[in-house]
């Protein structure tokens, strides 16, 4: 019965396996290449012959390269044996990796596979005493020579890191301290396959075949007089060459079997068992003394304790499995001499990768955007895959993109903070004033997009260039603050609730939203580049022509109209209107009126005021704006918005709106009253009490887009259109009674690509009538999807305007509640159904007394 355990670096073995005498022990290892001849490799078998019993009967080992052992504490013998790329049942492993390979590569996984396995190759060699090379044919296999010179070399170069380690191990004998291995270990080869010979001339092949790997081994120089010197030694005058006996048949396998059960003495001269045990015998007794020549020294030969060789040969291991090849210098060369594809690789890539950087660096701007970066990156990418060659192309490919970003970063990043409409800034990296945590090496700029819009002012009479906006301020209030000051600033204007402060400390309201900053990510900050290079920066201000108070005054001077701006029930035509259609007026309503008590005068709102917005808070400044052009004379049906530039051909016309209406007051005062209507007599008498009459109102629906092309709408999404005679046929019916679109494409015919833009709702026109009745304004918008908000003007009622005049409303050009800012959509084909501007903006009340 054999005692013995088997084992497996660089899992620790069980204490128990060791005797309490702990004999020394000699280490037999098995390396080599096999074939797929038999069932189990050679290197197992060889084992298995040793001690006639089947201790390996499988090898089904999952790693790439991995140490294998069993250790017999009867015999004295420590057997190893080592699975790796040299075997060619590992090989077949390499079809379970086809992600791995198409990934990586073969050469560059080849090489790391070989790398590995010859650090265990030299492991074997370092902590054994003999070492049995097996050769998968009959011949010897001349890589060999080479993998042999190359493992002496690193050998030599990891000497003192070798010795480090073996300091670590307690007990270690001296010698194998100073040597740092056991022994110069003595080399045997083992063919697996046996010549086609006579049974008679296998001896003289055997010593033929001897005397020809000693003369190639010599010549090479692998092995010389003295053997410390060397990787390994050749015994003088021992056989150190096996062939593989043939199988055997029935008879002679039950012969042998006879024999050993009745210890029958038997020479065979072809038993394994035989040729490996007379090495281990002398390397047990006296040692291995293999030096040549008369004037050497005595040979270091050490037989460990088996408890410090385990310590010691897990250490080791560790040592060389774990080490990387940067961080030893015999790793380093070990890497160049096998990895020769890979070298070429490196020095064909190390020249390419100046060039792509070369090609990346040309004609670069002094600062650039991140998608250009991009570009110009992935340009020096496609000439190094072009150029470079082998497994490190990858490699060099990760570090021209380090090298590139590097550049780009020192100086000359673009800052592509967005607009609120999403356009990337073109400025250099900087910060801004409200930046109190940015980095202080950078300079102080405003964000600048590089986008012009052309808009007009707030009455619609001058059209000016506008930076793309970057707060809300800018595009709601600071913009056409600005440009009234040339138009519009002494025409008369309603003033918005805003907040008014009472001292100077103040500060903006804790809402319970938080305000979210817009993000793009990646991709979209390059479409949004792509389409801010679309649109085109508009005209010069220059081109837009101002237009003077003067001028103004002279069209306001015009008192006669061409239609009539209150048209009386006449007869029959007014018999005709439906009951269902008349508005019927029952009270009176006077002008908004807001004191300052109801509302804070320490906190403001930090956004729009929408319908949720809580109660007593205003904003620092209004995002709306009401101004009187002047007289209703100043628009002629006929001739259209004529003062008006920009508008589109033949959408410049106001809608007209009939509104049959009922007044509704006492008798007592029914006299009184008609004389203040200056009612004529000619309208229907209703019931008593009551009178009708219809009133004319002109009504426009104003978009605008962001090259300053402005029309008119006929209907809920559809373009006011006239004939060429000025003629219109629709009626605000539709605009007054329904939900009208925030948002329209533009039919201006610049629309590059056939993506249309987005034009926007801007101004409501409104020219009151002559009657004693007072139009009234009153808008909600919402301009998003729910759950968006509906924004309001702030005042707690409808703005009543004035009779017989010109009335324009500018709606914002964005919105914003506290959670975020609702910019115009990017896509026109979705557009119409983005926000509304709900219905029930427009009506009519009684003039009071």
């Amino acid at each position: 019965m054999l005692y013995g355990e088997k084992f497996r670096f660089p899992h620790k073995v069980d204490d128990r396996i060791f005797p309490a005498n702990d004999p020394n022990i000699t280490v037999v290892s098995f390396i080599g290449k096999t074939n797929l001849v038999n069932q189990l490799p050679s290197k197992l078998t060889c084992i298995n012959d040793f001690f006639q019993h089947p201790i390996f009967q499988s090898n089904q080992q999952q790693d790439e390269s991995c140490i294998e052992g069993y250790f017999c504490s009867k015999k004295k013998v420590l057997f190893l044996y080592c699975t790796n790329v040299y075997d060619t049942n590992k090989l077949l492993m390499l079809e379970n990796l086809e992600e791995t390979l198409s990934e990586k590569g073969f050469l560059h996984y080849f090489s790391n596979l070989r790398d590995t396995s010859t650090r265990h190759l030299l492991f074997l060699f370092l902590v054994s005493h003999i070492c049995i090379v097996t050769n998968s044919g009959s011949n010897f296999d001349l890589n060999y020579i080479q993998l042999f010179k190359t493992l002496d070399s690193v050998r030599s170069k990891l000497q003192s890191s070798i010795s480090e380690v073996l300091k670590t191990v307690p007990g270690l004998p001296k010698d194998w301290l100073t040597l740092g291995r056991l022994c110069s270990p003595r080399v045997l080869f083992y063919f697996e396959q046996r010549p086609p010979i006579v049974e008679e001339n296998l001896k003289p092949l055997q010593h033929l075949m001897e005397d020809q790997i000693y003369r190639l081994l010599r010549k090479c120089r692998v092995i010389t007089n003295v053997c410390t010197n060397s990787l390994f030694a050749i015994p003088g005058n021992q056989e150190f060459v096996f062939f593989k006996p043939k199988q055997q048949d029935r008879f002679s396998f039950l012969l042998e079997l006879l024999n050993d059960t009745f210890e029958i003495g038997t020479e065979n001269s072809s038993d394994f068992r035989e040729f490996l045990n007379q090495h281990i015998i002398l390397a047990q007794t006296e040692g291995f003394a293999d030096n040549v020549g008369r004037h050497v020294g005595p040979s270091i030969f050490v037989l460990p304790p088996a408890r410090v060789w385990f310590d010691a040969a897990f250490k080791l291991y560790d040592f060389f499995s774990n080490t990387p090849a940067e961080g030893s210098k015999g790793f380093q060369l070990l890497r160049s001499i096998l990895d020769v594809e890979g070298q070429f690789s490196e020095a064909r890539c190390m020249k390419v990768l100046p060039l792509a950087l070369a090609a990346y660096q040309e004609n670069l701007p002094s600062h650039y955007s991140s998608q250009y970066h991009e570009s110009k990156k992935a340009q020096a990418k496609a000439l190094l895959s072009s150029h470079g060659r082998g497994p490190a192309v990858q490699k060099f490919l990760n570090r021209l993109d380090v090298d590139c970003d590097r550049f780009w970063r020192n100086g000359r990043r673009m800052c592509e903070s967005p607009s609120i409409s999403g356009n990337p800034c073109i400025q250099p990296v900087h910060r801004v004033l409200s930046d109190e945590n940015s980095d202080s090496k950078l300079s102080i700029l405003p964000h600048v997009s590089g986008v012009r819009y052309v808009s007009a002012c707030s009455c619609g009479r001058r059209q000016a260039n506008r930076e793309d906006p970057y707060d809300v301020k800018y595009a709601n209030y600071d913009f056409y603050r600005l440009i009234e000051e040339e138009c519009c600033g002494r025409l008369r204007h309603i003033t918005f609730p805003i907040f008014n402060p009472s001292s100077e400390h103040f500060e903006a309201a804790q809402l319970k939203g938080v305000s979210k900053p817009m993000h793009f990510a990646k991709d979209d900050v390059e479409k949004l580049i792509t389409a801010a290079e679309d649109l085109s920066l508009g005209p010069d201000e220059n081109e837009f022509p101002a237009l003077s108070v003067d001028h103004l005054s002279q069209v306001a001077a015009v008192d006669e109209h061409e239609e009539s701006q209150t048209s009386l029930g006449k007869g029959e035509g007014a018999e005709a209107i439906e009951e269902e259609n008349l508005m019927e007026i029952t009270g009176t309503h006077d002008l908004p009126f807001i004191t300052t008590r109801d509302f804070s005068t320490t906190e403001y709102l930090p956004c729009m005021i929408h319908v949720h917005s809580p109660p007593g808070i205003l904003p620092r400044y209004s995002s709306w704006s009401l101004v009187c052009l002047g007289s209703s004379s100043l628009y002629s049906h006929n001739a259209g918005l004529s003062d008006q530039p920009g508008f589109l051909t033949g959408s410049g016309f106001l809608l007209p709106w009939d509104i049959p209406v009922r007044l509704q007051h006492n008798e007592s005062k029914q006299e009184g009253r008609r004389a203040h209507l200056g009612y004529s007599g000619k309208g229907k008498r209703g019931k008593q009490g009551q009178h009708e009459f219809t009133v004319k109102i002109f009504i426009g629906v104003e978009y605008e887009c962001p090259r300053g092309h402005r029309f008119m709408s006929s209907s809920p999404g559809r373009v006011l259109k006239a004939t060429g005679a000025g003629l219109v046929k629709d009626s605000a019916q539709l605009i007054t009674q329904n939900d009208v679109p925030l948002y329209l494409p533009c039919p201006c015919p610049y629309s590059r690509g056939g993506k249309a833009l987005v034009a926007q709702l801007m101004r409501l026109h409104v020219v009151t009538p002559k009657a004693a009745v007072h139009v009234t304004v009153d808008p909600k918008v919402r301009p998003a999807p729910p759950p968006c908000p509906e924004f309001i003007t702030g005042f707690p009622e409808a703005v009543q305007l004035s009779p017989s005049s010109y009335w324009i409303l500018r709606f914002p050009y964005v919105y914003e509640d506290e959670n975020q800012i609702y910019a115009s959509p990017k896509e026109g084909s979705r557009a119409m159904q983005h926000g509304y501007l709900l219905k029930g903006t427009c009506g009519v009340v009684e003039i009071a007394n």
